[in-house]
């Protein structure tokens, strides 16, 4: 194992952690344990300086970082490449190998902290997989934000479409409504009817009839119903309204179209 380079006093202040850290899992092997540090927007020396692995016995160091330069053919984005093996010599420029591969921006230090046993160059691919993972931890956070943006803007536009058609769908119900209990109540009339000339008494109806007949005709209508502010509910209320909605004018069509066959039969019933 290459020997850790002596460092000389750093008079700059030690960095905290921050939120824009991602770590891959631990690799442990004869005593010696190595973590991968990814960040895309810290200084690479900064990352470096890391507090939480100041213990480490090599912090191995490698960054790619957008350039000022653009490239003449296609204007491709430039990267400004290095690293700094800190000790473990070829370390850094594996890390930084890695970075290339999975085509990121930012800076990724592989600590190992040395448990007393020489590894060999197994000690390479741990810190390959280390980096790896950490920059992993970071695409996964960003497809999660993405993932995540997505349902937002998709919540809002589904927010938008159920205001307005939970809206159009009261209007339907109350128009529903009025013409199954309409329909209902000619097949009563009819009723009443069939029953008035089967007893000969036109003038009269049947005990009871008659004062439902006109309970019926004189009843007032129902009261309208009163707007709902949509625009304040939760998309899931709005959601679950928009499915019993949708369950009320399925059930008013069944009585419509019940009510039709109803007085269709009893049409043909005195025809015959």
């Amino acid at each position: 194992m290459a020997q850790k380079r002596k460092h000389s006093p750093d008079p700059s202040p030690e960095i905290a952690p921050t939120d824009d850290i991602f770590r891959s899992e631990p690799i442990d092997d004869r005593s010696s344990t190595f973590i991968g540090y990814y960040s895309p927007t810290l200084a690479a020396k900064e990352l470096q300086r890391l507090n939480e692995f100041k213990s480490a016995s090599h912090k191995v160091l490698a960054w790619r970082k957008e350039s000022n330069q653009r490239s003449i053919i296609g204007n491709r984005t430039q990267y400004d490449l290095g690293h700094d093996d800190d000790g473990e010599k070829y370390g850094g420029k594996k890390v930084e190998k890695v970075l290339e591969m999975m085509r990121v921006g930012g800076a990724c230090v592989v600590a190992r902290w040395y448990g007393g046993t020489m590894l060999g160059p197994v000690r390479f691919s741990h810190m390959e997989d280390c980096a790896r993972g950490a920059v992993q931890k970071w695409l996964d956070h960003e497809a999660e934000a993405r993932a995540k943006k997505r349902r937002t803007a998709q919540d809002a536009a589904d927010k938008e479409r159920l205001v307005r058609t939970l809206a159009d769908r009261d209007q339907s119900i109350t128009v529903l409504r009025a013409l199954a209990v309409e329909k209902e109540g000619r097949v009563k009339d009819a009723i009443v009817g069939g029953v008035r000339a089967m007893t000969s008494e036109d003038d009269k109806a049947p005990d009871g009839l008659e004062g439902e007949e006109a309970s019926q005709r004189g009843a007032p209508s129902a009261p309208a119903t009163p707007s709902v502010d949509y625009s304040a509910m939760a998309i899931e209320r709005l959601r679950a309204l928009d499915k019993a909605r949708d369950a009320t004018l399925s059930f008013l069509l069944k009585r419509i179209d019940k009510a039709d066959a109803d007085l269709k039969a009893l049409n043909e019933s005195g025809d015959s």
